[in-house]
């Protein structure tokens, strides 16, 4: 059977532009989209937190289904309403979905908030890719998918994503290594070996996808800094995170990027 792409909705502003962003990779796939609300039964048990949605569980998924009925005609959507935590249901969702698709943050939180504990723990434990959409929508032109690569290790599963997304989009993939500076005198010639790394680890990928513009970057630097400036160019930015990350926590370069950069973020588990 034919996996979903799943978008996770709250009725904020930034989930119905997530919703949006999902239904066109639902569509560039093929497959249907299902839009999930999730409302805990009893969300006075949980202490100290405001579990409030924007609006009632049915009137949400309504108003996302109406709005993806006017955008988005051709594609089939099917809503569900879970009575559970977001993060909990998010994850169960995940192992039935293509690809997973939420908002940085809903309406919770502080001015200011970049990304929210929701999408932090969707990403880290997911087990399918999880798109987090920004909750600023830029409109600068984006040309080109962007992906994390460490030559020494690549993430396998990322790469797979990263050039099926850039094909399906019908854009260039950048493929950016990030490595720690050396002595001045020893500079050029690490460069140089650091390129011939990347290259090497891409081979495969650039033989199976010859249809993909491919562009190799090796820069010294911090990864997370060196991404999180390339993001600003980028259409998608996509990392791979290797197995469930422990008590939903990311990796440095993963949080770092979430919480700066500025498009959409894919993470990839690794089987």
């Amino acid at each position: 059977m034919e996996l979903p792409v799943t978008v996770g909705v709250d009725g904020s502003s930034a989930s119905l532009r997530a919703a949006d962003l999902a239904a066109q990779e639902a569509l560039l796939r093929g497959c249907d989209l299902r839009v999930l609300h999730a409302l805990p039964l009893m969300p006075h048990l949980l202490a100290g937190r405001d579990t409030r949605p924007r609006c009632g569980g049915r009137s949400a998924l309504t108003e996302v289904r109406h709005t993806l009925a006017v955008r988005h005609p051709e594609l089939p959507v099917r809503t569900q309403e879970a009575h559970d935590l977001a993060t909990a249901a998010l994850v169960a969702a995940g192992e039935e979905s293509e690809l997973l698709v939420l908002a940085a943050r809903g309406d919770g939180g502080f001015p200011g908030l970049r990304v929210g504990a929701t999408a932090l723990h969707v990403a880290a434990r997911a087990g399918c890719p999880v798109i987090v959409s920004p909750v600023v929508e830029d409109p600068a032109p984006r040309d080109h998918v962007l992906v994390g690569v460490d030559a020494r290790r690549p993430a396998e599963a990322a790469l797979d994503f990263a050039f099926d997304l850039a094909r399906r989009h019908g854009l260039p993939l950048r493929a950016l290594h990030a490595w720690p500076p050396a002595e001045p005198s020893r500079a050029g010639r690490q460069r140089r070996t650091e390129g011939e790394l990347l290259a090497a680890a891409l081979a495969p990928w650039r033989a199976a996808h010859p249809d993909v513009p491919l562009i190799q970057d090796s820069e010294p630097g911090s990864a997370g800094q060196l991404l999180v400036e390339a993001s600003a160019k980028a259409r998608s930015l996509v990392l791979g995170r290797r197995g469930p990350a422990p008590v939903g926590r990311l990796g440095p370069v993963a949080h770092a990027v979430l919480h700066h950069a500025e498009c959409a973020v894919a993470v990839v588990p690794q089987p």
